[in-house]
């Protein structure tokens, strides 16, 4: 079981190193963070290894799955930590893919999860805060 907590604890923390623009893929079971997220090789590369991003974020969405499952019963603090390092990265992602809602919407319910997890305040991006408007008293 200390294998499994590991390996989440890894993809975890390459999540977390997701920045802006890059793209992520699943080589060997393990996620990999495309060095190079544009251009025709990358898109052929991507094409002949069947990778997308609903793929790669349903191997995302497992991985947090399975971290909240081991917090469960083990090493909770570690595994809180790493989730919430996690987040920046699914922020990333949501920024690389921001002109997908169904993409947006997965990450959005995902950071919420990793929220009422480690009582942290929401994991959103700003765009997806709930706007409160005022009213005019007049």
């Amino acid at each position: 079981m200390d294998s499994q907590v590991d390996q989440v604890l890894t993809s975890l923390k390459v999540i977390s190193m997701i920045k802006e623009g890059q793209k992520v893929s699943v080589r060997n079971g393990l996620l990999d963070i495309e060095v190079r997220s544009s251009g025709l090789v990358t898109a052929l590369k991507r094409w002949i290894n069947n990778d997308n991003r609903h793929t790669t974020l349903t191997y995302i969405r497992n991985i947090i799955t399975t971290a909240m499952d081991l917090s469960k019963t083990h090493s909770t603090i570690r595994i809180k930590e790493a989730l919430k390092e996690a987040a920046g990265g699914l922020t990333s992602l949501s920024v690389t893919y921001g002109d997908d809602a169904s993409i947006m919407a997965t990450i959005h319910v995902m950071k919420d999860r990793i929220a009422q997890l480690t009582g942290e305040p929401e994991l959103r991006p700003a765009h997806l805060a709930t706007v409160h408007s005022e009213v005019d008293p007049a």
